[in-house]
């Protein structure tokens, strides 16, 4: 049923239950591709780095220019190769921008057709006060989506 599953990850170890959750899908679903997905969060150190030897569309730098970039680059792929080691095929994208709009484009603009994510299960003024990705993934995105709530417990990740 579903071929390619998408998994947006931030480096907790609550977004890392929906792997679990995901492999399992996968599994039962005879699939073998998965995503995983890191968003950092743009900041003022975030910059173009200019090649004078290329023209203007190829100056941006492709290489991490932030703590923060090269840290999600790291973690992913750990994450990719404990997957990959369990026969899966996993792919690994790590871009920078607003969390739940990158999550929204990724698996509308890739050959995904669910997303498995994690939620802290917030509701009322507190989801109202912080925010909440999974909330906002979850009300905009086209693709169907399973979240995973903070009291879900899986052996294997």
């Amino acid at each position: 049923m579903y071929k390619h599953i998408l998994i947006p990850l931030d480096g907790s170890k609550l977004a890392e239950t929906a792997i679990a959750h995901a492999e399992k899908l996968a599994k039962g679903c005879g699939t073998q591709d998965i995503t995983l997905l890191a968003v950092v969060e743009r900041t003022k150190g975030y910059r173009k780095v200019v090649d004078p030897s290329k023209p203007p569309e190829e100056q941006v730098s492709t290489e991490p220019v932030s703590r923060k970039e090269r840290d999600a680059r790291s973690y992913i792929t750990r994450m990719a190769k404990k997957l990959s080691e369990r026969g899966l095929a996993v792919h690994s994208k790590v871009v920078v921008g607003d969390p739940a709009q990158a999550i929204i484009y990724e698996a509308e603009h890739s050959p995904c057709d669910i997303i498995v994510m994690a939620s802290h299960g917030r509701s009322g003024i507190t989801r109202w006060a912080l925010g909440s990705v999974a909330d906002k993934v979850l009300r905009a995105s086209t693709l169907p989506i399973l979240m995973v709530g903070p009291r879900e417990k899986v052996r294997g990740v």
